[in-house]
């Protein structure tokens, strides 16, 4: 058969690639399945696709940042202390040992005193005051927090930053009223807070006393100036500015993050340039790259953007009078609607019709309950400069244009025309809006934003320390982020919108194409790359989709170069297509409705019936309605809800009209409404019935106390003509950033690709009976796992056996399958589901089918009869392809790279230079866990110890009198004495709480244990636990004995950094290489194999093993790739201990509990394939005859 092409389906999740290749015949339906699989890529972190889902700001890699943060912090300090103990040394400060290891309230009594006049210090007790201060600088304040504390109206904000902040202020504020420094402060609250410890010491207690670093620097200036009198040869001038601002008080500048800005996507360009870029080996290397260059996009808070964001959606408005005539809106009004928008937060429906004084208007373009928004920025600045009306010139910005020529190309004919067309000149920047806001949005620091106001605008000193500047300075317009144009772009664009264009119209204007979308004449003249390539580190800056877009990449050119690809059509999940707000909302309402759907399954059980899916649906349609008909009004009782004697789901806006089958789209009626609407929408047929009225009252009600959604409040008010024409390719959301760079980079290597909608796809799915495909596949299993119960479905006499809680995402083929839909989904299927409304669109459906003479059931719709018959693959074909695929994980990632350490120092002579430590090796994982061990001495043995929240005990206490406490606080806790979580005191003044408890731990133990922080005598005093295991191998003795050698990640690493294999194949050549050095030390040495030992094997986390098949078939198997039994004997490495080692079968995808987030154990070992095969001892590794597999990108096996 002559094929014609090529199609690529492709399914992109959060952790996984879905992909299906066909070949279509020539009249271009699916003939024949290629190849289809499943890509899954396993993150650093095994929570990782969970927090990416939900939304979640604070990932594991942000943890781990923040740790990190907090040690360079800390070495930070240790650079202060040293530097400014040199600098003490020199003048003779220096503090000795005495000094140092003062008691805590002589301490701060000696810094009290130091800051009150007349009283004397000798200078090593000054040089212990200053040491003290430089341990504890206090919270340095930054712009955003003002804004924090306080919101824009000046209203207090309530949550734990801003309580944070607040009561730092109120700290300070009180310091300031009593005319104390921080050292007299805490002089005299550690005196009355002293008491006597039941060890026989003073305790002392002050928490949450935080204070600004301003008053610590005031601190120190007023310690200087009271102490400068008795030292004025040493406490000069240059001196005590030195020790504040280059020593003490130094804090280094932020780095700039002018660099992750994104380009403009209208200005931007590309060019092919040489440019270095690390080697891996840590050196540099000239490699050849695309690199695009162009403006940056504008922030949000520019009154540039905020101008030209209220000229697009004053533009967008569309009237109808009652008659349904356009209203079209004139110049003069378009003004004084901008007018407003420039004063006022938002701008209703009631205004804009009482703005155009014409009360009868119908507007489908102001959806939004606020309105349209107003400018934001220039609003903001006006009720901070309200009481000071000498300043209100600054809000005003004139924009002066001039000609510019543009070339403009004819999309049908391509013919290239210039045209003259105004542009906004660069001279906005010196407009007095302008230049205040960017004041405000580019200055950080309080008393350089004074200067520049007083400087740039003239503003008075005098007003400005009334509370201007106050208000200002709380002003954050950083936080609304960036927009998708530059201020280059909108210079351009914004006399077109003035004049009235639409946002495409204006684009068009000044020679854009608003759509992305390539002409068919590009298409075809586009020049393709052999070989896609991948995206460089941090091109998105959201590393977590650049992993899963490489992947995507390396497989398309993987099938490109096996098969051909000639066009491709994607599907990518949700999440990947939104930002982190609404991934997090979407977590939101889900764990919503799952709660209310559970509330609800109760409720129909105590009914007597089962809660099926549907039954809950209509329960809560029928409760959201207000328990009766939406439509006329009639009470529905519970029992016609659940039996459904008089009560029956209806689409809001009929199937055949718009291909919506949403909740959204769905409402209770009973069913005589259900049947006389017929067709129609439901507000026509509320109008047919002369309802409208007590219609528009019910629904207006739901609205009001949010039993219904906006969106579904709009499709009861719909009528067909207001249906958006573009309603499905809304649902793909191309113009997403992410979107958008997916089909990007494939167009560099296809010539055609296209996206598909997930909603689209699951019902293709539905109708072409694919569903149940995984589900039959998997029964035998869950079967013999014990894992399947007999059910009876609604309206079905007869049970089935079905497995427990089954879900297609409990396989990773499902992946597959959606790709194979995906790729069978041509963009007429998605152009006819557009145009479903029409009649025309209508006949012909209905002329296909006859033609084909295919007699479908009722229950479809005429759309979905039409779906059911397009070419397509049976159910048979699909099974048997699925049944055979095997799942590629993506390799483990790399232990070590190469890389560079970029830092500043000064020379002897005082000036900067910038020094580059090359070949630094940087692990590529965690080489430990966080928490940190102690070793003590009990009984004459020796114990690690570590200190747990007293809340979450584990282990032995250490202090024996502790431990009769707490168990006696345990008691009461059981008994109910005191309430769970209450705190525990050691004395009986209850001043001294018990927070946390040092216990014996068994893991790690005192051999295992890594030493990484030492004494003054070399002793180590902290110890870590390595991290996850890196790899099991296996050697065999002298003797012919097997035995195993567990190696971590951490032992890995130090194999690295001395320049040894990761994994020793070759024990006699490593050990010859470690007897020639001299720096490998005792812990790198005593992991090593002996010489005489002979290697068997090797396997590291997520590798492929075959478990259980005999030899001689597993080597048939493989030969005459019989993938279907090999798929029922392939798992993959997942964990790895002492003679213990646990494997995963390669399609279960791990269960993720959708309402707290956390893994369910499902740890099944029973079954004819067992969910876990947990094999102890390397004896038991040779009896279930494992051998290590590589699967490869496209699905294929081979051995190693």
């Amino acid at each position: 058969m002559l094929m014609s092409k090529h199609v690529l389906g492709l399914d992109l999740g959060v952790g996984s690639i879905g992909w299906c290749l066909i070949a279509l015949d020539a009249q271009g339906d699916p003939a024949e399945i290629l190849g289809m699989g499943s890509r899954v890529v396993p993150l650093n972190n095994a929570t990782d696709a969970a927090d990416f889902s939900i939304g979640k700001a604070f990932t594991a890699n942000q943890e781990r940042t923040a740790r990190r943060t907090m040690r360079r912090g800390f070495a930070r300090y240790q650079l202060r202390r040293y530097r400014l103990r040199r600098e003490l040394e020199k003048v003779g400060m220096l503090p000795d040992a005495a000094l140092i290891q003062l008691p805590l309230l002589e301490l701060w009594e000696l810094r009290e005193r130091a800051a009150t006049a007349g009283r004397r210090l000798t200078l090593p007790e000054l040089g212990r005051v200053l040491c003290h201060i430089n341990q504890k600088r206090g919270y340095r304040h930054v712009k955003s927090d003002a804004a924090a504390i306080v919101g824009d109206e000046g209203e207090k904000k309530k949550d734990s930053n801003s309580a944070y902040l607040a009561g730092i202020r109120a700290n300070d504020e009180k310091l300031q009223d009593e005319h104390k420094t921080v050292g007299q402060y805490f002089a005299e609250q550690l005196r009355q807070s002293q008491s006597e410890s039941p060890t026989g010491g003073i305790s002392y207690r002050i928490k949450d006393q935080i204070f600004s670093r301003q008053r610590y620097i005031d601190e120190y200036d007023q310690i200087m100036a009271a102490q400068r009198v008795h030292y004025p040869d040493i406490l000069t001038d240059e001196f005590i500015r030195m020790l504040r601002d280059e020593v003490i008080f130094m804090q280094r500048p932020l780095k700039s993050c002018k660099h992750l800005v994104s380009l403009c996507e209208f200005e931007k360009q590309e060019k092919v340039m040489r440019v270095q870029q690390d080697d891996g080996k840590g050196g540099r290397q000239l490699v050849e790259r695309r690199v695009k260059f162009g403006p940056k996009v504008a922030p949000k808070s520019s009154p540039l953007f905020q101008l030209c964001r209220i000229y697009e959606a004053v533009n967008n408005i569309r009237l109808t009078r009652p008659d349904g005539s356009p209203r079209d809106i004139t110049p003069e009004e378009r003004a004084k609607i901008v007018a407003h928008l420039q004063s006022s937060a938002s701008l209703s429906f009631a205004a804009l019709k009482k703005l155009l004084k014409e009360k009868a208007l119908i507007a489908d373009q102001l959806t939004s309950k606020s309105g349209l928004k107003g400018n934001s920025t220039r609003i903001a600045l006006a009720t901070a400069l309200q009481p000071y009306p000498q300043y209100h010139h600054l809000l005003d910005m004139e924009l002066e244009t001039r000609m510019m020529t543009v070339q403009l190309t004819d999309e049908e004919t391509g013919e290239i025309t210039e045209r003259e067309v105004a542009v906004v000149t660069d001279s906005y920047v010196r407009q007095p809006l302008y230049r205040l806001w960017h004041i405000l949005y580019s200055i950080e620091e309080r008393d350089a934003m004074r200067r520049a106001l007083i400087t740039q605008l003239g503003m008075k000193e005098e007003d400005l320390d009334s509370g201007l500047l106050d208000q200002l300075y709380r002003l954050d317009f950083v936080k609304p982020g960036y927009g998708n144009k530059s201020a280059k772009f909108i210079c351009k664009l914004l006399p077109q919108l003035q004049q009235g264009l639409g946002y495409s119209e204006a684009c068009a204007a000044v020679g854009y194409r608003h759509s992305n979308s390539p002409t068919s004449e590009e298409i075809t003249e586009r020049t393709l790359l052999e070989k896609i390539p991948l995206l460089q580190r941090n091109e998105l800056r959201q590393p977590l989709v650049e992993k899963i877009l490489n992947q995507m990449i390396n497989l398309v050119n993987a099938l490109k170069a096996e098969y051909g690809v000639d066009e491709v059509r994607v599907e990518l999940a949700r999440e990947l297509k939104m930002s982190r707000e609404e991934r997090e909302r979407m977590v939101r309402n889900n764990e919503d409705r799952e709660d209310h759907n559970k509330e609800v399954a109760e409720k129909i059980q105590k009914c007597g019936l089962f809660p099926t899916k549907s039954r809950i649906r209509k329960y809560r349609l029928w409760e959201e309605a207000g328990r009766q008909c939406l439509y006329c009004g009639r009470s529905i009782d519970e029992k016609q809800c659940l039996n459904g004697d008089d009560m029956e789901v209806e689409h809001i806006i009929p199937k055949s009209v718009l291909y919506d089958d949403s909740y959204g789209n769905k409402t209770c009626a009973c069913r005589r409404c259900n049947k006389e609407k017929g067709n129609r929408t439901a507000l026509e047929y509320i109008r047919a019935k002369g309802w409208e009225a007590e219609y528009m009252e019910r629904i207006n009600e739901r609205l009001k106390a949010k039993k219904i959604s906006y969106s579904k409040y709009q499709r009861l008010r719909w009528l067909k003509e207001d249906i958006p024409s573009d309603f499905l390719e809304r649902q793909l959301r191309l113009t997403q950033y992410i979107s958008r760079q997916a089909m990007a980079i494939l167009q560099q290597g296809i010539r055609r690709v296209s996206a598909s909608e997930g909603g689209v796809t699951a019902r293709l799915r539905s109708l072409w009976g694919y569903d149940d495909i995984l589900h039959t596949l998997n029964l035998d299993r869950y079967d013999s796992m014990g894992e399947t119960e007999c059910v009876s479905r609604e309206g079905e006499t007869t049970e089935k056996l079905r497995i427990k809680d089954w879900s297609k995402r409990k396989d990773h083929r499902h992946h597959a399958i959606d790709a194979l839909v995906v790729a069978s989904t041509c963009q007429g299927y998605i152009q006819r589901l557009n145009r479903v409304s029409s009649e025309s669109e209508r006949e012909a459906m209905s002329g296909e089918i006859e033609m084909q003479k295919v007699t479908k059931t009722d229950k479809l719709s005429l759309l979905e009869r039409w779906l059911t018959q397009r070419p397509h693959f049976s159910v048979r074909t699909v099974s048997d392809k699925v049944a055979e695929i095997l799942i590629s994980y993506r390799p483990g990632q790399r232990v070590v790279t190469r890389g560079r350490n970029i830092y500043r120092k000064k020379t002897a002579d005082g000036r900067e230079v910038t020094c580059v430590q090359r070949g630094v090796l940087v692990p590529r994982g965690e080489l430990m866990e966080a928490s940190l061990y102690g070793k003590i001495l009990s009984q004459g043995r020796e114990r690690i110890v570590k200190r747990y929240p007293l809340h979450d005990l584990k282990g032995e206490v250490v202090d024996p009198r502790l431990r009769e406490l707490i168990a006696e606080y345990n008691q009461e806790i059981t008994s109910k004495v005191k309430a769970k979580g209450a705190p525990l005191y050691l004395d009986a003044a209850e001043k001294q709480e018990v927070r946390s408890v040092r216990c014996y731990v068994d893991k790690p133990s005192v051999a295992k244990a890594i030493p990484i922080r030492f004494d003054e005598r070399g002793r180590a005093i902290t110890f870590v636990q390595s991290g996850s295991n890196h790899h099991l191998a296996i050697y065999r003795t002298p003797k012919g004995e097997l035995v195993e050698s567990i190696v971590s990640f951490w032992d890995a690493v130090n194999r690295a950094r001395y320049g040894l294999p990761l994994i020793i194949k070759y024990p006699h050549k490593a050990m010859e290489q470690v007897i020639q050095r001299d720096d490998i030390p005792e812990s790198v040495l005593r992991l090593l194999p002996p010489a005489d030992y002979e290697f068997v094997g090797a396997v590291q986390q997520n590798e492929m093993v075959v478990v259980g098949l005999p030899e001689e078939e597993l080597r048939r198997a493989v030969d005459m790739q019989d993938y279907r039994t090999l798929s029922e004997h392939l798992y993959r490495l997942k964990g790895i201990s002492s003679n213990d080692y646990e494997f995963y079968y390669h399609l279960d995808a791990d269960e993720m509990d959708s309402s707290k987030k956390k893994k369910k154990k499902v740890r099944n070992t029973s079954g004819r394939i067992p969910r876990i095969y947990r094999i102890r001892g390397i004896g038991s590794l040779q009896k279930k005859n494992v051998h290590k597999a590589c699967v490869d990108l496209l699905g294929r096996i081979s051995l190693l």
